[in-house]
């Protein structure tokens, strides 16, 4: 980039700079999930960004106006976007492409107007913005990139300004929320917005920038992604966690241990997938550079086994057949995260049911292609998730037909929603009557710990168990049951009437049917359900209605 003139660059400059941006990025991605602070099983902030750039610049082309290549680079994002964090990124780079639009090139002060289009862009698709996240932190650098420029600054001056006030904004995150100042950590998010900058600083200064491992998004694969038929022994999963790791010399040596190394990071933070027939050498040589955390050792061939046998019944099972006419002129969409409570609303006559939820959410795009593969003009749409809502809400922008969002957080919400829906009026009485639904919903979760933290004042190691109430951690300890039980005490079930069980994947039928006599015992009025909901890393999701 240094051949090119100081005071502008073209659309084939501005690509290689996204371009070396998102390779940087995912250099970083642990570093950046690392900084998440619920101890929840979650589709990770750096994660989810990092999908969203892929998505972002899979299928440019290049040309040679800016305003062309941020415009194509910003309808990648947009689709492919995924999670809040890739949405919001999704609009930053909406708000640079309109900053940039109808210029063959940018020059420094071009760059610095898009970037205050980029925050006021950002703000505007957040329906109620957060500060100390990374809107703060993309307006707070618009912002000190705005004060501190003067009309002779080259390229790497405004970078430097940009790099700098993206840092300082960081840095503040935690004085502008709890969460953060009682986790010791500043927002996931903004870091990764300062790591684009950085990454788009470097290859500005001509410093060379090279993926040295394999994305994220290859250690988020599927078992039967990443691991052949041939692959035996134990598929062995760690982080190791410290101060001045010779990343490079932890990676070669982990290397020879095994087979199917992946290993991301840097020298504070290393997350390493590998195959091994002995898992412990790998682990008693990584803890003398630091804490191990997130240890999962498995036998792939009973792994495989149980993969194998699941796909077969699944095979087995006679597909869905749609009917030929829609039931209802208002066809719904909903968020599903196990088979469980994908068949439950396809009893309901739930039109499109989308995989996704904690982990794995889904993207923009997937939920336009469900809007448009049902008939109706009309269209409801349950994200059953905090972290699907914004992205529901940018398809819904995105379609002809009328598409309403109920901001459904979590799966039992979906199901009152679909419960109050009546097949035999319009969408209008519908969303009303879902809306009031879902307020009377509340929702506990059961799931493990995946990091230590402290949240609302509960302190949670890694591994424990803990329980959230309406999406609010509340409780943690060593006992699943004492968890249970004191999540159960908060739910005020005197109040209520119907309790229903979702058992995930992890548990059996017989130990949920325990859990509702011993709920029955303790409240006898109650009328208590067991659904098999199959959702992956939560034990039980709990609605009391």
């Amino acid at each position: 980039m240094d051949s090119a003139p100081k005071n502008q660059i073209d659309g084939t400059r501005l690509l290689a700079v996204f371009r070396a941006a998102a390779a940087w990025f995912s250099q970083n991605v642990a570093t950046v999930n690392a900084l998440n602070v619920f101890p929840v099983p979650d589709g990770d902030t750096g994660t989810n960004m990092n999908l969203t750039l892929t998505a972002a610049l899979k299928d440019v082309q290049d040309d040679a106006s800016v305003a062309v290549v941020a415009e194509r680079v910003y309808r990648g994002a947009l689709m492919g976007a995924r999670g809040n964090s890739g949405v919001i990124l999704s609009q930053i780079l909406r708000g640079l492409s309109q900053g940039m639009a109808g210029q063959q090139v940018c020059t420094p002060e071009i760059l610095v107007a898009a970037l205050e289009q980029a925050s006021t862009t950002a703000y505007k698709a957040v329906i109620k913005p957060v500060e100390g996240t990374m809107l703060t932190v993309i307006r707070e650098t618009s912002e000190a990139a705005r004060a501190g420029f003067k009309p002779e600054m080259n390229w790497h001056e405004v970078l430097d300004l940009i790099v700098k006030g993206a840092r300082v904004s960081v840095d503040n995150t935690p004085n502008l929320m709890k969460m953060l100042r009682d986790a010791g950590v500043v927002d996931a998010g903004g870091e990764g917005l300062y790591v684009l900058f950085e990454g788009a600083q470097a290859f500005a200064r001509g410093e060379k920038l090279e993926q040295r491992v394999a994305p994220v998004d290859q250690l988020a694969m599927a078992f039967d992604d990443i691991h052949s038929d041939d692959d035996f022994g134990y598929c062995t999963n760690f982080m190791i966690q410290g101060e001045d790791i010779p990343y490079e010399d932890v990676r070669r040596t982990i290397a020879e241990m095994g087979t199917s190394v992946v290993a991301v990071g840097d020298e504070r933070l290393v997350k390493v997938h590998l195959h091994t027939l002995r898992p412990g050498d790998a682990l008693n040589y990584a803890v003398q550079w630091g804490s191990l955390g997130a240890i999962e050792i498995t036998n792939m061939d009973k792994q495989r086994s149980d993969l194998h046998e699941a796909k077969a019944q699944q095979a087995s099972q006679p597909a869905r057949v749609k009917p030929d006419e829609p039931v209802s002129d208002v066809g719904v969409v909903a968020v599903a995260p196990g088979q469980g409570f994908r068949e439950l609303f396809e009893s309901l006559n739930v039109g499109e049911v989308v995989t996704g939820g904690q982990t794995m959410n889904p993207s923009i795009q997937d939920l336009v292609t469900a809007i448009e593969k049902l008939p109706q003009p009309a269209v409801v749409v349950l994200p059953n998730n905090s972290n699907v809502i914004l992205a529901a809400q940018q398809a819904q922008q995105l379609t002809n037909k009328v598409v309403h969002v109920i901001p459904t957080k979590t799966v039992p919400q979906g199901m009152a929603a679909m419960f109050a829906f009546n097949y035999a009026v319009g969408a209008e009485e519908n969303v009303q009557a879902m809306s009031r639904a879902i307020k009377a919903i509340t929702t506990a979760e059961i799931t493990t710990a995946v990091r230590d933290a402290t949240v609302n004042d509960v302190e949670v190691r890694d591994g424990q168990t803990i329980g959230l109430l309406n999406g609010a951690l509340v409780e943690s300890g060593d006992q699943p049951d004492d968890v249970i039980d004191r999540i159960l005490a908060r739910m005020d079930l005197d109040d209520h009437e119907i309790v229903t069980i979702y058992y995930g994947e992890q548990c059996s039928a017989e130990q949920a049917e325990t859990l509702a006599h011993k709920i029955n015992a303790t409240y006898p009025a109650l009328d208590v359900e067991v659904q098999n909901g199959g959702q992956p890393f939560y034990d039980y999701i709990l609605s009391a209605e």
